[in-house]
């Protein structure tokens, strides 16, 4: 059986941490292509040869099942310190928590799921360098060394680039896309942090709306900022807007190594396959693919309520 043009990530199963986020940080193609790999569970890794796998393809295959998980969890670690934010910010916080302290660990908050969107990008670009990487082509140089593994997504398009690669064009804008979204990540590493506003009366904490990199350098800045009537935005807002939208932006990338045969082109050049006994979900008996129907799961994917819509409607299509 051919695998399906769309994934259903409820038909796919993770452990704890990733089932909890599965309707929030929403990356249907990372499930398919965790799917299509068997997890890069090594005990499911074979050779076309019928000779065992080799310790070296086996540890290959153990860190792009490393970087795969990493670039959920910490796309759910985003999520998770979103939700501490939310908490920390609420007018009903527990009282023996002092405002001001709750103001500092909302700001450390904010400033971890920053970098949380960032480490997973770059566990992204490890994975596509690690799939697309072929003997013939050119490798990433620094101080005058090869380096295979801790790319960043620059080093990754620049390899691209310096390749031709066919998949280039595509690449570069997806990455640059993901790039975009790391904003305030780049401007907290390379100007020491972000310039924030704490409004005690609201009990909110503000960031200019469009922020730019290195355009407001202090809270000083930032309150003449405000004073002249510039817009803010909560960093609560500013954070999911993110947070949500570079989930698109990985997705994208999670298809089109999932449509373009990207693990399968890698598989056939190393000589492996997967062992028989292993099947997708598409491949399953006594499973069924659901084509989700947009005028059923409408609203949040957030919610738990649509989850147990999508097991109900699954369980009945399934008898």
């Amino acid at each position: 059986m051919s695998k399906p043009a769309t994934i259903d990530r409820d038909l796919c199963h993770g452990q704890d941490e990733e089932e909890k986020y599965k309707d929030i940080a929403v990356i249907d193609y990372w499930w398919g292509l965790r799917e299509l790999a068997a997890a890069f569970n090594v005990d499911n890794l074979a050779t076309v040869s019928g000779a065992p796998p080799s310790r070296e393809q086996q540890k290959e295959f153990a860190y792009l099942q490393t970087l795969l998980y990493t670039v959920y969890v910490k796309l759910a670690g985003a999520y998770h310190q979103l939700e501490q934010m939310r908490e920390l910010l609420d007018p009903a916080s527990p009282p023996s928590h002092t405002f001001e302290l709750r103001m500092f660990e909302a700001k450390e908050a904010f400033d971890a799921l920053h970098a949380d969107l960032y480490q997973a990008v770059c566990a992204l670009a490890n994975q596509l360098f690690t799939l697309l990487n072929r003997k013939h082509y050119k490798p990433v140089v620094k101080r005058k060394q090869k380096v295979l593994t801790g790319l960043n997504p620059s080093d990754v398009k620049g390899w691209l680039k310096n390749n031709s690669h066919p998949d280039y064009p595509t690449l570069e804008t997806m990455l640059d896309e993901c790039d975009k979204l790391l904003d305030i990540r780049h401007h907290a590493t390379h100007y020491s942090y972000v310039p924030t506003l704490v409004d005690a009366q609201k009990g909110t904490i503000f960031i200019q709306q469009d922020f730019r990199i290195g355009d407001i350098l202090t809270r000083f800045d930032l309150k003449s900022y405000a004073d002249q009537g510039g817009p803010l935005v909560t960093i609560l807002d500013a954070s999911e807007t993110r947070a949500t939208t570079l989930c698109e932006k990985v997705d994208t990338i999670y298809k089109h190594i999932y449509t373009s045969n990207t693990l399968e082109d890698y598989m056939a050049y190393r000589g492996l396959k997967l062992k028989e006994s292993y099947q997708p979900y598409w491949e399953r008996s006594g499973e069924l693919a659901i084509t989700r129907d947009a005028s059923i799961f409408t609203g949040p994917t957030s919610g738990s309520a649509v989850a147990v819509v999508r097991s109900i409607v699954y369980r009945v299509l399934k008898r």
